[in-house]
């Protein structure tokens, strides 16, 4: 039986934020575009059955020979071309794309206006039933705060935006998400491993225990940090979890990374500093912001090398944050307000009183790269 394989352009959305600059596409975000593929399809299905309401099931061969493939990338932006391919076979030759067609584009359609109707606050379920709105808990669950994909970036004033908010708002229209799954970066602790069931609790740092599977890569790194619980065992964990209605973590679902972190990390004493509440200090002291406290996390990740020492961090009455060096004779505190990102910098010389004194914005990528230079300075003067 002859045979021939054609394509229509289909779909070229729009990836926004740091991370897709250059024309670059993380892998991770190619797993969303591939279950874009299966709710397409679905969808397509949907849009049939709705305009034949007489029929039980869908025709024979319906999605036969039918797949979304990455074609290329548009310059200027990450805007990935994606076209609806098509084997025509047999008495198909007649029937697709001309009709079929009809059906995978009304799909496409109906997908851009639910996200739209998300992010303008509209019925989402007048375009998709709640059952293909599920498909949403793993398209965009790769996007990071301030990222999105845009559906139709074509239409300036509706572009489709899916971004974390209107992922969740897709979500929760539909009743039958009693869970939604994220991806996630924990630290904690280990207190407990089933070698039976092969699955560990997590104790996550100022916040719940969950249990997660163990996979045979990360069997040994399971086992230490189970060792050391309640003695520096402290792991991060990269993966994905499973959060209720109510944005409770629940369970992890899946371990991509795991790894053990040193006793002092930057980022585990943040994480202890989130579970402070106002009046932590004998009724009095105001708590960091958890907004403060992820851009100071940020801030240490992409700013601060990891060849500089480690200092520890504390909360401040005021609800900012110090963070202390102990380096040669000196004493070194950084005072940071939070709110407006600017330290106060101070450094005595504990031998002959000697002070050194400066401000930084931390806002000024060059302010970042002096107080490195500060530290790295006194860490390495002779004494």
């Amino acid at each position: 039986m002859s045979s021939t394989l054609n394509n229509i352009e289909f779909l070229s959305p729009r990836l926004v934020g740091e991370r897709f600059s250059g024309h670059a596409i993380p892998l991770e975000v190619l797993r969303d575009l591939a279950v874009l593929e299966e709710m397409v399809v679905e969808t397509a299905k949907w849009e049939y059955m709705h305009e034949h309401p007489d029929r039980k099931r869908i025709p024979r061969g319906f999605t036969n020979g039918v797949s979304l493939k990455l074609t290329g990338i548009e310059e200027g932006s990450a805007i990935p071309r994606i076209a609806l391919f098509f084997t025509l076979t047999g008495t198909s030759m007649a029937l697709f794309p001309s009709d079929n067609a009809h059906y995978f584009n009304k799909a496409k359609d109906s997908i851009v206006k639910a996200v739209n109707a998300a992010e303008q606050n509209r019925d989402i379920k007048e375009y998709l039933p709640e059952n293909l709105l599920c498909y949403f808990d793993r398209i965009g669950r790769s996007l990071r705060d301030g990222e999105s994909l845009e559906l139709n970036p074509a239409d300036e004033n509706q572009p489709a935006r899916l971004n974390k908010g209107t992922r969740r708002k897709l979500l929760l229209a539909s009743s039958n998400v009693l869970e939604l799954t994220e991806e996630i970066t924990l630290r904690g602790s280990i207190p407990a491993a089933d070698q039976a069931k092969m699955t560990f609790d997590l104790h996550v740092i100022s916040g719940p225990t969950v249990s997660a599977p163990i996979s045979p890569q990360h069997c040994e790194i399971v086992k230490e940090a189970f060792m050391r619980y309640g003695n520096g065992g402290i792991v991060m964990l990269q993966g994905i979890g499973r959060f209720n209605r109510n944005n409770r973590l629940q369970s992890i679902d899946s371990v991509d990374h795991i790894s053990l972190l040193e006793n002092n990390d930057v980022l585990v004493q943040l994480d202890e500093l989130r579970s402070l509440e106002n009046g932590w200090l004998d009724g009095e002291g105001i708590a960091p912001c958890k907004e403060g406290l992820d851009w100071l996390a940020g801030y240490f990740e992409a700013c601060y090398p990891e060849d500089l020492p480690v200092p520890r961090i504390y909360p401040t009455p005021e609800g900012g944050v110090q963070i202390e060096w102990a380096l040669n004779a000196y004493e070194i505190s950084l005072a940071v307000n939070l709110n407006n990102h600017r330290g106060d910098f101070h450094a005595l010389n504990m031998r002959n009183d000697d002070e050194i004194i400066k401000s930084f914005d931390f806002n000024k990528p060059d302010d970042c790269v002096l107080l490195n230079q500060e530290i790295k300075a006194i860490s390495e003067a002779e004494v």
